[in-house]
Formats: C-alpha cells, structure tokens, sequence
C-alpha cells in the first residue's frame, strides 16, 4: 500500500496524517454539534485508507495513535461508516456529554418516595374526651382490639440507573458467561463498599441491568436501590437497634391492659432485624473499572 507520503510509514502521528497496521487515518472535518446545558455534542469525521475491510478500518480509529474515545470533554457514543472507495473509509464519530467514557459511568436517579406500614409512633400526643381518661397505648399506632393496624407512611427513597460501559477485557470468556453473571447478582446486596466509598456495604440492592452486550465495550445501564444503614435506633424502651440499608426491621407486640381504663393495650415486647437478601461482592460486574 502506499500512503499520502507515497510511503508505507510504521504506526504513529506524520502531521495532519497517522497509520497503525498500514492503514492512514486523517480528520477531514472538526467539531460539528450543539450546546446546551446539560446535553451538549458534537461530530468528527474521519477518513481512512488502504484496507477493504471496514471492521479492521474500524479497528484502526479504536486501537491507533488517534485519541477518539474524548473529544472537547465529550464522549464517543457512535460511530458510522461508509465506503468512498475500494480501499477507503469515511468515519463519523458522534460525541455527547451523557455517554460514560470507557470503564466509567453515568448516574440518573429517582428519588420519589417509598411507602412502608408503621404500627409505632416516633411521639404520640392524646386528648381524651372530658371525663374521660385516654389509654396509654405506648405509642402503638391505630389499636383496635389490642392489636396496632398502624398507617402508611412515606420514606426516604433512592433509585440509582447507573450507565456504565464495561471494558472488553472484563466480559469474561464471553458476552452471554458476562450477561448469566449479572444476572446472577440481581437481588443481592453489596458485601462491599462501591462508588468511590459512597455506599457501605449494605445499602446497595442491586434490582437488574438492561442493553445490548456487544463484543466491544458494552454500555449497559445497572439499576440499584439504595438504603442507609443505621445504628443506635431508640424505639419505645428498646435502645441500640443496628439495622442494615436492606435488611426489615419488625416488631412483636405484647397485649395487656392499661392500669387506669381497664381497656386493651399493646406494647413493644421486642425488636427484630431479619436480612431477606443474601449479599455478594457486586464490584465483581466491573462498573466505573478502567481497561489495563
């Protein structure tokens, strides 16, 4: 092959003109795109020559001494192709601000709250009828025949999509071994801290991934459900309850009936903390790594 020069040149930068395995790469058109707040993009275009093969032209752009993966802040989320000769390629490489670069991430989240049945108040105030006195229910919710029904109350709530592109070197022996993987941690909580230190271990739910495996860095979205973890929780007289992000915290009531109005009472008689999720190391699906 000879190039522009009239030469064939080893891999490397010549000017305005690079080559890697004999193949010449050279930006024929800049940035072309828009801006604004938040979504910002932009296009380079690419001419390549001295190969019919586009997948090894393609190959040239990822794996040559051009750096195509960043642009002007902005990453590298497409890139089409289109034959201008026999042995000539023209490339545009599409950049945006919202795709992760390689082994990096993205974050949306959700934070519309949850909804859980509580049958013990934080405080409780009564205001009995005149003549009348109020029973000490012991800050039990809604008692009815001795038993607390309790009301519905909104917490805190976290969702977290995270828009990830996994290094190829991370997939494993295959696409589908990676895919049956993750597939296998949906419905665990972390074992470990992730996100830089952000979450301890347990306050991760990991709910599923969805996108396309492809063979070359997939960009997959993983979705979390976070949840703190507390200690030293004070309810009713019972002091120093720990509880995990996603563990369940519940109760066992005791009837008796109160000293002044004869009537029916509930009491806390203990605490319980029972883990429904098993937990596993879910830094092992690679997210946020960065390729070797």
């Amino acid at each position: 092959m000879t190039s522009d020069l009239n030469q064939v040149l080893p891999d490397g930068v010549y000017g305005h003109v690079a080559f890697h395995n004999g193949i010449s790469i050279q930006e024929i058109a800049g940035r072309e795109g828009s801006d604004s707040r938040g979504a910002d993009s932009a296009s380079r275009v690419f001419l390549l020559k001295g190969n019919s093969d586009p997948l090894a032209c393609r190959n040239a752009l990822y794996d040559g001494p051009v750096a195509i993966n960043v642009y002007d802040g902005l990453v590298l989320n497409s890139m089409d192709r289109e034959r201008m000769g026999p042995q000539e390629w023209q490339f545009t490489c599409s950049y945006d601000s919202v795709t992760p670069d390689i082994g990096d991430y993205t974050i949306s989240i959700d934070t519309t709250g949850g909804q859980i049945m509580q049958t013990y108040a934080y405080a409780q105030t009564s205001f009995p009828a005149p003549g009348q006195t109020a029973t000490n229910f012991g800050n039990a919710i809604d008692v009815q025949d001795g038993k607390p029904q309790g009301v519905q109350r909104v917490i805190p709530a976290l969702k977290i999509n995270v828009k990830a592109k996994i290094a190829t070197e991370y997939l494993g022996a295959s696409t589908i071994a990676y895919a049956k993987a993750v597939a296998k941690l949906t419905g665990f909580v972390n074992s470990t801290s992730m996100f830089g230190g952000e979450f301890a271990a347990g306050e991760l739910l990991f709910i599923g991934a969805t996108g396309d495996i492809v063979a070359k860095n997939p960009q997959l979205t993983f979705s979390f459900l976070a949840s703190e973890n507390v200690t030293g929780l004070t309810i009713g007289d019972i002091v120093g309850i720990n509880k995990k992000g996603h563990e369940y915290l519940w109760f066992d009531f005791s009837r008796s009936k109160d000293a002044a109005t004869k009537r029916g009472n509930s009491s806390i008689r203990a605490a319980y903390v029972g883990q429904v999720y098993g937990t596993t190391d879910l830094n092992s699906m690679s997210i946020g790594v960065s390729p070797t």
